[in-house]
């Protein structure tokens, strides 16, 4: 009955003894099959060579000095073959003669003994090189196997779609083909920043990075920055547990990193023993995410600072007056955002959309305004910019303005396209309460006249590029008084926009616009209550 761990579970074929000497060749063998192991017997080292040519041997106990052909010729013979090139050898000389030895571990033994033998420690030495080959092969063949469902996972990681959804169809696939317990991807923005792209794990509280897309703390990113700069590295989890950290590199820089989790008492080797096929992982990542990995970890910078100023709004209404140009009093406010960090609304607004966070952005500040508003005076209406996109999605926008108690009107740009004005119109006749509709930036958009046309609204502004110096040019005096004709004609009111001289303001009460708005009449505040309608803008 052989003890775990005996030959039976190491060995996959005999062990080949070669020695020229009859009787000790016997002796090895009756101590070997003694043991528990399989011998084949070999006379000298020519006749060992034609045994391996086409029986499978699991180690080779060999005598260093023989006629014909010594150890050293017949090691050397070994490692040149495909086949033999990795089989245990174990060298036995002379007591005394130790340039054979250094021969034979040179042509490539991997152990030796000097006789006389004795036999336990001969049967100790080939179970120890037997399961020594055993664990190197069982190694390769983890490692083959491991590339091989590694090369299968990424078959079926898509190319498209964002950042974050390739780097958790990547991370989740090569998360089960190497049978691991955790992994994470951190991406290096140009900005110094760092920012959590995919993790999945089944490890309790793995949450020090915070969600999917959060930047790093800033000394936890410069860190990982600067250890990433340095290869991977190793560090234990707790007591069972350790985790491979392996740089992403491009172009032999590191833009981000991966941290490789997993059990250490599983059984199946130490990530340390595998870093090979996690170096393979990782360049398989940058192969496949590389091409795009620096916009796409720009645009996902820029997605989740939105997502912050959302989330956190920071962001303050600010309201601007809109008067009666015959006698400046205030009849309206328009409600207008002003961000934290100074950047400008319509920069913001288009970043917003070009993140899909167009809607979320606009119904944030929209309804931040509305409820900033309840402090404006009985009497003004309430000026608010929407998309046609947010008209047209109908829920989240009649949500912000239900309960508002005063009269609203909806100002849609001229400079976004609408594809279907029935729909839209539509839209509008569905928000409770009722709406007003004004067109912005007239004579200065994607639809010219036509959004008037289609929508019939109660106000129709005039671009700044229609006002700004108009005392001075002809042409356009007679372009706005031709509109003034339309506007009545219609229905709906002119308002001048951007007026900030009295010249300015003069000659569009002159052609007949009866409402204006522009610094000259009152810039943007964040505190309506100071002007209350039908008095003049103490701002002007």
């Amino acid at each position: 009955m052989t003890e775990p761990g005996g030959p039976l579970e190491v060995t996959t074929g005999p062990v080949l003894v070669v020695d020229d000497e009859p009787a000790v060749r016997g002796l090895f063998v009756r101590a070997l099959r003694d043991a528990g192991y399989e011998t084949i017997e070999a006379a000298d080292g020519v006749e060992a060579l034609q045994i391996l040519e086409h029986d499978p041997v699991a180690l080779m106990l060999l005598d260093s000095t023989m006629p014909r052909l010594d150890g050293a010729g017949v090691i050397r013979a070994v490692r040149a073959r495909e086949a033999t090139r990795t089989l245990p050898v174990i060298l036995v000389t002379a007591k005394g003669d130790l340039q054979d030895r250094i021969t034979g571990l040179k042509a490539g033994a991997d152990d030796y003994m000097a006789k006389p033998v004795a036999l336990d420690e001969l049967v100790a030495r080939v179970g120890a090189g037997l399961r020594s080959h055993l664990t190197m092969r069982q190694a390769v063949e983890r490692q083959t196997q491991d590339r091989r469902r590694l090369a299968a996972a990424l078959h079926r990681v898509r190319e498209d779609g964002s950042p974050e959804v390739r780097a958790d169809a990547f991370v989740d696939d090569v998360m089960l083909a190497l049978g691991l317990d955790h992994l994470a991807l951190i991406g290096f923005t140009s900005d110094g920043q760092a920012h959590l792209i995919a993790l999945k794990s089944s490890w309790p509280e793995q949450d020090r990075f915070g969600p999917i897309g959060s930047a790093l703390e800033p000394s936890l990113a410069a860190g990982l920055r600067e250890r990433a700069a340095g290869g991977p590295w190793m560090w234990r989890l707790g007591n069972d547990a350790e985790v491979a950290c392996v740089p992403l590199r491009l172009q032999d820089a590191p833009v981000g990193l991966f941290f490789f989790g997993a059990v250490a008492d599983k059984g199946d080797g130490s990530l340390s023993s595998r870093m090979g096929i996690l170096l393979e992982a990782a360049e398989m990542a940058a192969a496949l995410l590389g091409p795009t990995w620096a916009a796409d970890l720009e645009r996902l910078s820029g997605r989740v600072a939105l997502e912050a100023i959302i989330a956190e709004g920071a962001f303050t209404p600010h309201f601007q007056p809109i008067v009666s140009l015959a006698d400046r009093a205030v009849v309206g406010y328009e409600a207008l955002a002003r961000f934290a960090d100074g950047v400008r609304p319509d920069i913001r607004f288009a970043a917003a959309e070009r993140h899909g966070l167009g809607h979320q952005l606009e119904l944030a500040t929209l309804r931040a305004a509305v409820q900033v508003a309840t402090a404006l005076p009985d009497g003004a209406f309430l000026a608010l910019n929407v998309s046609p996109s947010l008209v047209l999605a109908g829920e989240g926008l009649r949500s912000v303005l239900v309960g508002t108690g005063r009269d609203l009107v909806l100002e849609i740009t001229e400079h976004a396209r609408i594809d279907d004005y029935a729909a839209l119109q539509a839209a509008l006749e569905r928000i409770d309460p009722p709406v007003k509709v004004s067109v912005d930036d007239a004579g200065s958009g994607y639809a010219s006249l036509r959004h008037i046309l289609a929508l019939r609204p109660a106000f129709v502004k005039l671009d700044i590029s229609w006002v700004r110096d108009i005392e001075t040019d002809p042409a356009r005096q007679a372009l706005v008084a031709g509109l003034v004709h339309f506007a009545a004609e219609v229905g709906c009111e002119l308002i001048g926009e951007g007026i900030e001289t009295e010249a300015e303001l003069r000659t569009l009460r002159q052609l007949g616009v009866p409402l204006g708005q522009g610094y000259l009449l009152g810039r943007p505040l964040p505190t309506p209550a100071r002007i209350a309608p039908g008095v003049p803008n103490p701002e002007q």
